[in-house]
């Protein structure tokens, strides 16, 4: 069931309940100033968002219709607390929850999902209020938002600009990034305006904010490359009414005023942008890692502290990138703990498991991806370090399966040397002769053979038996006189040499699974980046500041990230095929020196025929 009252018109309804995102504590005793405390509840909220953020703080004076105009944001008349006494009614800053989704479309033409939070700050110049915390609490909402909206009287006269003073020099409090949109789009709201309407709302409010603070016009018009101004008239309803907007009936409202409202609603809905840092879009983790660096930032002083911008950054994108690594692996390794720990899946051939491996590690790039912000440089190195986390975990996960090949195929081994060789190797039924026991031996490795998971580990359990139970048996035939010394001799050498043989092999079935494991992954890369750059840029044409110097950095950026990438890739497969020539080099060496063996022990037999 919907509760709410709704605003109608073309505003859509948003459900749901307004939730304290943080407060400023004033200090009583005197002896330190208030600091400002977040609410661990809304700031789990918001650390669950992975769409791009669009931020709106609606700030102004206090009983303006502030927090009224941030409910009709949501198609409604109630939600964020209004009040009717003198003094202003919200303290600290409010959001709404849940934050809603919006989807709209860019200039490119692409349709983007973008997560709207909307703040409603405490009124400004509250004749109760701390001065230092409200340059704080400004400060604190122009930092924090993609969208400023500043609600003020109509009339704009020198106790009506509020805090819009400090734009005649923000660079006292925020340094800002030398790439990328930082400060949020203006909209200035005129209350109660009574006057005749004029051509350009934007024109008439620079032109007195020029008379009452030139500096302050002078500053907004520099620091907001584009900005609106919306006038609305005055309601047109009783005192009573006016004390109780949140029960207001939309149609029981000046016909004019609904429709500027609804007009400036669509438009400041319409032209919202989504909150950078840098060309990557800021999601859930990165604002809430904002949000409490800003905070203590601010908590280091009493008046308001200088907020560097290029800082702050720095740490949220170091922050978000070990959120992203760790939340990548944690991903992987339940996948792959889901997939090998059904009861009776182990083991498994190696062609499946690189199968279940590929699809982990895909699945757990795409949160990576998703996650991580940063330039493409930082974003090679993170990626680095994923990987070397996930190779660890796949270490791991290898050598589990290949103990339950080797056992699994060690038992095979085990039943068909007892059926086939152990048993003539007893006094009760001893081979009669050589030809009985060569033929037993052919049996036993038939038989594996058809059994057998194919395996490097399947090579090496039968290239152990010739290492060891074979002589072993052969040893005994001699002995028993089932065999003389010379062929017991050559057989020796023949298992030898078929021993390194399959060791080999071994060792090659692994060296070619490495391969294919570097190639999968470079591709993957390769595909991840490409789709990330070309996010990238796609937020860079979205930002108003430093579009081609920001384009040509990344695509710079990118082209040494990707040497960088292909220059250790190039080095390990270099690596991998340098060790499996020397392996290649000492099989030959060593069968050419069985080959020699063997050829001189039969030699050595038939000189003594």
């Amino acid at each position: 069931m919907i509760t709410g009252n709704r605003f109608g018109r073309e505003i859509e309804f948003r459900e749901g309940e307004p939730i304290q995102l943080l407060q400023y504590i004033e200090d009583n005793s005197g002896e330190e100033f208030g600091k400002i405390v977040t609410n661990p509840e809304a700031l789990k909220i918001l650390q669950t968002i992975r769409e791009p953020l669009a931020i709106i703080s609606v700030v102004g004076s206090y009983r303006r219709g502030k927090s009224w105009f941030a409910n009709v944001l949501h198609g409604r008349h109630d939600g964020f607390d209004l009040g009717a006494k003198v003094e202003g009614c919200t303290r600290g800053i409010y959001m709404w929850s849940p934050p809603f989704l919006l989807e709209s479309k860019q200039s490119d033409g692409k349709v983007i999902k973008k997560r709207v939070i909307v703040l409603d700050s405490e009124g400004i110049d509250d004749p109760k209020q701390d001065q230092n915390w409200a340059t704080k609490l400004f400060i604190l909402c122009l930092a924090l938002s993609s969208t400023f909206i500043y609600n003020i009287n109509g009339i704009v006269g020198r106790d009506d600009i509020g805090k819009l003073y400090l734009m005649t020099d923000l660079s006292k409090f925020i340094q800002e990034p030398e790439e990328g949109d930082f400060l949020p789009r203006l909209v200035v709201l005129l209350r109660d305006f009574t006057l005749e309407s004029p051509e350009s709302f934007k024109d008439y409010f620079l032109e007195k904010l020029n008379n009452v603070n030139p500096e302050a016009a002078k500053g907004i018009k520099k620091i907001f490359v584009d900005f609106d101004v919306y006038g609305l008239p005055h309601p047109g309803c009783k005192r009573k009414m006016l004390q109780h907007m949140e029960d207001a009936a939309t149609d029981d409202l000046d016909e004019e005023f609904v429709d500027e409202v609804e007009n400036a609603v669509k438009l400041i809905y319409s032209q919202l942008p989504l909150k950078y840092i840098g060309s990557s879009t800021m999601k859930g983790t990165a604002f809430v890692k904002f949000i409490n660096d800003l905070v203590e930032r601010m908590n280091k002083s009493e008046n308001s502290a200088f907020l560097s911008i290029p800082s702050e950054y720095e740490s949220i994108i170091q922050f978000v990138a070990q959120e992203a690594i760790k939340d990548a692996v944690v991903l992987y390794q339940e996948q792959m703990d889901r997939v090998l720990n059904e009861e009776g899946k182990l083991p498994i051939l190696w062609d499946e498991f690189t199968e279940i491996h590929n699809n982990c590690i895909s699945e757990a790039n795409k949160i990576f991806f998703e996650k991580i912000i940063g330039s493409p440089t930082q974003m090679e190195n993170f990626k680095e370090q994923l990987s070397e986390k996930i190779s660890k975990f796949k270490e791991e996960f290898t050598k589990i399966n290949s103990d339950e090949l080797t056992a699994y195929n060690e038992n095979i081994a085990k039943d068909y040397w007892e059926r086939f060789v152990k048993i003539g190797l007893t006094q009760e039924n001893l081979f009669e002769s050589n030809d009985e026991f060569q033929e037993a031996l052919r049996a036993f490795e038939l038989a594996y053979e058809k059994s057998f998971m194919k395996s490097p580990e399947a090579a090496k359990v039968i290239a152990s038996y010739m290492q060891n139970q074979y002589p072993t048996a052969i040893e005994y035939m001699t002995q028993l006189g089932r065999m003389n010394a010379e062929l017991a001799k050559a057989m020796k050498a023949k298992e030898e040499a078929e021993t390194l043989r399959l060791e080999a092999l071994a060792r090659e079935e692994e060296f070619r699974r490495e391969m294919e494991a570097q190639k999968y992954e470079r591709a993957e890369n390769e595909r991840n980046f490409k789709e990330k750059m070309a996010e990238l840029q796609a937020n860079i044409e979205q930002q108003n500041k430093s579009h081609e110097e920001m384009k040509e950095r990344l695509i710079k950026e990118r082209e040494i990230a990707t040497e960088k990438y292909n220059q250790k890739f190039e080095q390990l497969h270099n690596e991998m095929l340098e060790q499996q020539k020397l392996s290649e080099e000492e099989k030959i060496r060593l069968l050419e020196q069985q080959e020699f063996k063997f050829e001189q022990i039969q030699r050595e037999a038939e000189e003594r025929n």
